[in-house]
């Protein structure tokens, strides 16, 4: 009897979902090492970039859907930019300490991670 109750809990923590990897592109991100020192008031603050959201000074994203590709992530996000709600969709690519972002409107965006 036992036997059988640890065999069970064994199969249903085999079962349980695993948590999120971290992303590669989880992190701080700038333009410069010296934007890295700005806090998030100050209009040339650091991208902050988190599993499933972004903050940089008054643009604040939460992810709708992150799709992995082969080399890039496919993002869809729901932002709120100095009190304006728009939706943003771009792509992120990390390569080591460089991220880029290319977004539907805005071009590509190339920041170095901060440290």
């Amino acid at each position: 009897m036992m036997t059988r109750i640890l065999v069970c809990a064994a199969a249903l923590v085999a079962l349980a979902p695993l948590p999120a990897a971290a992303q590669d592109y989880v992190g701080t991100w700038s333009s410069n090492p010296a934007q890295c020192r700005n806090g998030q008031e100050v209009e040339d603050a650091p991208l902050v970039m988190k599993r499933n959201r972004y903050d940089q000074h008054e643009a604040h994203c939460t992810f709708s859907t992150v799709t992995k590709h082969a080399a890039y992530w496919s993002v869809r996000s729901r932002c709120v930019v100095e009190g304006t709600n728009v939706t943003n969709n771009f792509t992120i690519q990390v390569d080591a300490d460089t991220l880029i972002m290319t977004g539907d409107d805005k071009g590509q965006t190339q920041l170095q991670r901060c440290r």
